[in-house]
């Protein structure tokens, strides 16, 4: 059981699996973004009956389904939104969204706790990010503007890096901050934490066309 959404790290990824550019923090600081939510699916695979004798002789049950995620996010930095989503930049910051729109691969780390207040790390090894619309909704002059979490689906590969992650979608661990499984997880996720950017205020912008 996860208590809690602290944070979550995004690292887009070159072709090879290796880090293609700064670190993405969303952690709740001002102007950087906050996580409300994650709903994972598609961890087990729809059991397939096989009939035999006149009885259910197996259960076909091997792997898993349509890993995705749907993640709520409050306030994304537009640079890190044209980052994921694989948004054309303009030397005068304006952004395209056409034809040629491809996100980019991307490997996500988020960072919850256990019922016992242990740190907990779940992972997707790679995947690429989607957010279908916009919304653009009236103020009621009458009542107090409250800002709405916006959906970002992210959609899970396998693992085609090398070592006991491929093949693989998610990791997942919980323990004390010092065990060194986090750390082993974390470099198989490409996530370096000590790369974060120095001026968070770009939270890794997305290059310029």
């Amino acid at each position: 059981m996860y208590v809690g959404f602290k944070r979550m790290y995004i690292q887009p990824l070159t072709a090879d699996n290796k880090a293609n550019g700064d670190l993405i923090v969303i952690e709740g600081k001002q102007n950087q973004g906050a996580t409300t939510t994650a709903e994972i699916t598609g961890l087990s695979k729809e059991a397939t009956k096989v009939a035999g004798s006149d009885v259910v002789y197996y259960i076909s049950r091997k792997g898993v389904g349509d890993v995705k995620s749907d993640f709520g996010v409050l306030d994304m930095p537009i640079d890190a939104e044209d980052r994921i989503l694989g948004h054309k930049v303009s030397t005068s910051g304006i952004s395209y969204i056409g034809s040629d729109t491809e996100a980019p691969y991307c490997a996500v780390l988020l960072e919850s706790q256990d019922a016992k207040g242990d740190k907990a790390e779940l992972g997707f090894f790679k995947g690429t990010f989607a957010k279908d619309k916009e919304n653009l909704n009236t103020l009621d002059p009458s009542e107090t503007y409250k800002p709405e979490a916006e959906t970002y689906t992210f959609s899970a590969a396998a693992s085609d890096a090398e070592g006991a992650q491929n093949g693989q979608y998610v990791a997942r661990y919980a323990g004390k901050d010092e065990d060194p499984a986090f750390k082993e997880m974390e470099t198989q996720l490409v996530v370096d934490k000590a790369a974060v950017p120095s001026t968070p205020a770009t939270n890794g912008a997305a290059p310029k066309a």
